[in-house]
C-alpha cells in the first residue's frame, strides 16, 4: 500500500547510481517558495530513493545552513528533519529499480508544452509576483523566448484537451522543487524538452 511517511533525512539511503544532473539553486528557491510536498520515492526492496535525490540534497543543504525546516517538513524531537517519503513501491530487481529511477525523470521530459499556454500562465505568473515566476524556474526572458514559439496564427494552435487528464496528471512531477538547469527548462522548437 503506498503512504507518505515522513523520515529522518539522514537516513534516506540513496541510490547507488543516479546519472539525473539537478539544478540546485532552482530546486530550493521552489522550496522555499512552494514548500516541501513530496521529497523522494524509495524503494522498499532495496531500502534506497528512486526519484528526490535533487530534493534531497537541497533539504540536506537547508538543514546544515541552519535554515527553517520548510512547509511540509517536520522536526524530530532530536532536532533531526523529518521528510515526506512515499513508501510502498517495490521494484523486481536492480534493473527494474533503475530503469523506474530513469523512466520518473526522463517520461516527463518527453511530454512537451502548449508553447502559447505555457507563456500565458508564466506571464500571469509573472505579473502577480516576479518571486513566484522565479521559483517556477523561469525569467522574464525565458518568456520573450517562448512567445517567439507559441503560434502566431490561431489555425497552428492546438485545439483544446476536451476530456482527459486533468493539468495536474499532465504536468511534470517536480513536488518539492524538482527542477532542471535553465538550458533544459526551456522547450526546444519540436515542442519537447532539450536536454
Amino acid at each position: 500500500m503506498r503512504r507518505i511517511e515522513h523520515m529522518p533525512l539522514p537516513e534516506i539511503a540513496r541510490a547507488v547510481r543516479n546519472p539525473k544532473e539537478h539544478d540546485l539553486p532552482a530546486i530550493r528557491r521552489s522550496i522555499e517558495a512552494f514548500g516541501c510536498t513530496l521529497a523522494g520515492e524509495l524503494d522498499e526492496r532495496t531500502g534506497r530513493l528512486v526519484a528526490g535525490h535533487g530534493r534531497l540534497h537541497v533539504l540536506e543543504e537547508m538543514a546544515d545552513d541552519g535554515k527553517s525546516p520548510p512547509e511540509g517538513v517536520r522536526v524530530g524531537d532530536d532536532g533531526v528533519w523529518l521528510v515526506p517519503i512515499l513508501r510502498g513501491w517495490t521494484s523486481r530487481s536492480d534493473a527494474d529499480a533503475e530503469a523506474y529511477l530513469v523512466a520518473a525523470n526522463l517520461l516527463t521530459e518527453r511530454g512537451g508544452w502548449d508553447h502559447g499556454m505555457l507563456a500565458d500562465m508564466l506571464t500571469d505568473i509573472g505579473a502577480a509576483d516576479e518571486a513566484l515566476l522565479a521559483a517556477a524556474g523561469y525569467t522574464s526572458d525565458d518568456l520573450a523566448d517562448l512567445d517567439e514559439l507559441a503560434p502566431r496564427d490561431p489555425e497552428q494552435a492546438p485545439p483544446n484537451p476536451v476530456t482527459g487528464p486533468g493539468p495536474a496528471e499532465r504536468v511534470e512531477r517536480r513536488p518539492c522543487g524538482a527542477s532542471s538547469s535553465p538550458a533544459s527548462r526551456r522547450p526546444s522548437r519540436s515542442n519537447s524538452w532539450s536536454g
